[in-house]
């Protein structure tokens, strides 16, 4: 039986989104070899033909979790548990946190659930999040 775990990403507030004869359009976003649209809906410009930038970036943490769960309960035998995760993220002016949710079903016992909750905490992209930030053009 192939099994789909699930991932959320939260609704959060955006940023504005790309300008085009006045008016909003929404972004396309290139990853490997396919494309998306990013949206936003800010100051009555804008749409939903897409996630919203922020949601991307609760997207790409909940679906890395995701994964990394999916292999630890593999690895344990446990391939019949579905994997839910769910991210917010908030933003405030000194700190952005995200919270997340892991919820595995039909539940496990607490040796394997902390063993998941383990790996999800040193989920690629939550290492990746969690390192100093820096930003600059090329």
């Amino acid at each position: 039986m192939d099994m789909v775990d699930s991932v959320e990403a939260a609704k959060g507030d955006c940023c504005g989104g790309g300008r085009s004869a006045g008016r909003a359009v929404p972004g396309q976003v290139p990853c490997g070899g396919n494309t998306g649209l990013a949206d936003t809906l800010k100051n009555g410009a804008g749409g939903s033909a897409g996630p919203r930038p922020h949601e991307l970036l609760e997207a790409a943490l909940a679906s890395c979790m995701t994964i990394s769960a999916r292999m630890a309960l593999d690895e344990r035998g446990l391939a019949d548990v579905k994997v839910s995760v769910s991210v917010t993220l908030e933003r405030a002016d000194a700190e952005t946190r995200f919270r997340y949710d892991l919820v595995l079903d039909p539940p496990v016992d607490e040796r394997h659930h902390k063993a998941v909750a383990e790996r999800i905490a040193r989920s690629p992209v939550r290492e990746t999040l969690s390192k100093s930030l820096s930003f600059e053009p090329v």
